[in-house]
């Protein structure tokens, strides 16, 4: 697989043009602010820390504030973390943009016109145009379950490309929640991070 140079810029951006007007726009306020990878990392480490401690997913008061909460867990990650941004490769971040495409794109959603208001843009905030192509071509044929899995070979990254998915939809429809099932099981993700990413994720708001 080629890489096409994609940034964190680009990871924000194609999140953040994936949520207009969808229902919920998740990368809202202190999670905006993170940056893409810390967002996902952080969502993930909570979902882990959660998952030890076998507490609900928004224990400790932040009930209200699961957006809070998903900040600090990012913010708390120690460097030498497999959440942390700076542990992740370029082809990371490719990794999480495919997966959130494949998300987005499960239930028919990104159509024609949608990628291409989504490629313009990505273009007007900095991309350039070889990851522009690449983005295009991806929207237009997007990964599925097995080749997203392929390259996963650690729980932690796992519940990362999970989160990432997650991020990206709310799924309610039939698809999109098929779509989260089958990826869930080709990468092996634990049952109980997955019901702490999901209990998380469809709290932000």
């Amino acid at each position: 697989m080629q890489n096409p140079g994609l940034t964190q810029t680009a990871l924000v951006g194609l999140a953040g043009l994936l949520f207009k007007g969808r229902k919920k726009g998740k990368l809202t306020g202190s999670l905006v602010k993170l940056g893409g990878l810390a967002v996902i990392g952080g969502l993930a480490y909570k979902a882990f820390q959660n998952q030890q401690a076998k507490a609900p997913a928004e224990a400790g008061g932040s009930a209200s504030q699961p957006e809070t909460a998903v900040a600090q867990s990012a913010m708390s990650l120690p460097e030498t973390s497999r959440f942390h941004p700076v542990s992740q490769t370029e082809d990371d971040a490719l990794l999480f943009l495919r997966t959130m495409v494949a998300a987005a794109a499960a239930d028919g959603h990104i159509d024609q016109a949608e990628r291409a208001r989504i490629v313009k843009g990505l273009t007007e905030a900095g991309i350039d145009p070889e990851s522009s192509h690449w983005l295009e071509n991806e929207m237009a044929s997007p990964a599925d379950v097995d080749e997203l899995a392929e390259s996963v070979n650690d729980p932690e990254m796992a519940a990362q490309v999970y989160a990432a998915a997650r991020i990206a939809i709310d799924p309610d429809t039939i698809q999109e929640r098929e779509f989260l099932h089958q990826l869930a099981d080709a990468l092996d993700l634990d049952p109980e991070v997955r019901a702490q990413i999901d209990e998380t994720a469809g709290a932000l708001s």
